[in-house]
């Protein structure tokens, strides 16, 4: 049919002629192909490969190329003899090629370094999965400690280093750091960095898991035996295996002390009881003076209820007046028991240094007060006391005798300083239940300085922040 559709045919171009398909190839050609590796590794690149042999000056890989690749003996001599003689034949490793073949070049490629790669990928792994390790402390700068990690080293910055608290002096940190080589610490990694060759440990991140185990193992009223590792103005903190306690300048001992410093240096080992555990706040409190005999119970021996006591004032309040009946024990008066006639004003009856004669009232050694009172003494017993005072002041015996002024026995009133409203506190209440009329205080001790906080001063208390 003259109108029907031609199909048309692909074009023929480019067709390879039959005969030329038959046509074999040159042998050196052929050769070239079969030998020449297309993709040659580069210089640094990462490889794994098949150990197929194992020499004393070399080791021979299959990995994967054209070629095989082999380890030189002076890169094995680098590496850890352990690793070395622990290879074997099929066993699979990393390695780093060394050199780029060229022609008939050997493909070398270095163990120790491929050691490296697979260290800096179980370094990863570990800060992904934030599992402890125990490394060896191995060297020390002023930045921090240098610990060994597998065929690698380490750095635990000073931040990180729970025995250095902030403010520790550079010269006690260095002697903290030169002990504590060739010990183990358990760390956690906290940065990898293998183009900027930074590998980051903290032992402070451990720890703050282990103080929590250990605050939940410390029981309340229990004694142990521990060492002082800070001392500041308001106390000292004690090490309580990995916890830090403070015992506060008031726990401290049964007398006041001017200063923590006075008594103690870092590193000392004391007994302390457990007087109070704040799980949340991670804080333990302790005493060391409830420890020691107490001084105020072997005073307060002589005196009995109902007994006539000479003192001497030693402070004066709006409240009252505290009476000194010997070093170490002292009493209150209060304003309602000052004086025979009512008076709103203590200080226009008694001032700091009068002699004065009291009753006791009570005695609570539980509470360690004293109650006293000076219009509850008789009037009889108070002129016969004041008769006294005056014979003594002229040098005339109670008996009559006369002698001379230079015998009389001059005694010099003790300089003593007024207490302070926290050292009120600290030794008796303002007023008494058996007092009608007044407002029970509350004796709880001491309050910090609201200044002074105790987190901020000793670093047991502060979270890890960014390495140094």
């Amino acid at each position: 049919m003259e109108n029907e559709t031609k199909i048309p045919q692909p074009e023929q171009e480019n067709q390879v002629p039959e005969e030329e398909k038959t046509a074999e190839q040159p042998a050196w050609f052929q050769d070239f192909v079969e030998h020449y590796d297309v993709d040659k590794p580069q210089q640094g690149e990462m490889l794994k490969g098949t150990i197929l042999d194992i020499q004393d000056s070399s080791v021979v890989l299959d990995v994967g190329f054209k070629r095989d690749a082999i380890i030189p003996g002076q890169d094995l001599e680098r590496v850890d003899p352990e690793i070395r003689e622990n290879l074997s034949i099929g066993e699979e490793i990393f390695v780093s090629v060394i050199r780029t073949p060229m022609g008939d070049d050997d493909l070398l490629v270095s163990l120790q370094r491929g050691l490296t790669y697979k260290t800096w990928i179980k370094a990863d792994e570990l800060a992904q999965t934030k599992e402890p390790v125990e490394l060896k402390v191995v060297d020390q700068n002023r930045g921090g400690l240098i610990v060994a990690y597998e065929n690698m080293q380490g750095f635990i910055p000073n931040s990180h280093i729970p025995a250095i608290r902030r403010g520790t002096s550079s010269q006690l940190a260095g002697e903290i750091k030169s002990e504590m080589i060739g010990k183990t610490l358990p760390v956690k990694v906290i940065e990898v960095n293998q183009k900027e060759r930074r590998l980051v440990f903290s032992a402070r991140v451990v720890q703050k898991g282990q103080r929590q185990n250990r605050l939940n193992e410390i029981e309340l009223d229990s004694v142990v035996k521990s060492r002082v590792v800070n001392i500041v103005d308001f106390g000292v903190f004690v090490d309580l295996d990995g916890v830090d306690g403070l015992v506060h300048k008031s726990e401290i001992d049964w007398e006041r002390i001017p200063h923590p410093s006075k008594l103690f240096k870092i590193g000392d080992e004391i007994e302390v009881k457990v007087i109070g555990i704040d799980k949340e706040k991670g804080r333990v409190s302790l005493s060391r003076k409830i420890l020691l005999p107490n001084p105020w119970l072997k005073h307060v021996e002589k005196y009995q209820v109902g007994d006539l006591a000479e003192g001497l004032v030693v402070s004066v309040l709006d409240f009252g007046a505290f009476v000194e009946l010997e070093e170490g024990l002292q009493g209150l008066v209060h304003i309602s028991e000052i004086g025979y006639a009512n008076t709103e004003d203590p200080k226009s009856v008694v001032k700091k240094g009068d002699p004065v004669l009291v009753k006791i009232m009570s005695i609570e050694p539980a509470r360690e007060r004293i109650s006293l009172s000076m219009r509850r003494v008789p009037i009889s017993d108070q002129m016969e006391w004041i008769m006294n005072l005056e014979d003594a002041s002229e040098g005339i015996l109670l008996d009559g005798d006369e002698v001379s002024l230079d015998e009389v026995i001059e005694v010099e009133e003790p300089e003593i300083d007024s207490p302070t409203e926290a050292e009120v506190e600290e030794h008796q209440e303002a007023s008494y239940d058996e007092i009608p009329g007044e407002k029970e205080l509350s004796n709880d001790g001491p309050e910090e300085d609201p200044d002074e906080d105790p987190d901020e001063e000793h670093p047991a208390l502060e979270e890890p922040g960014n390495p140094e």
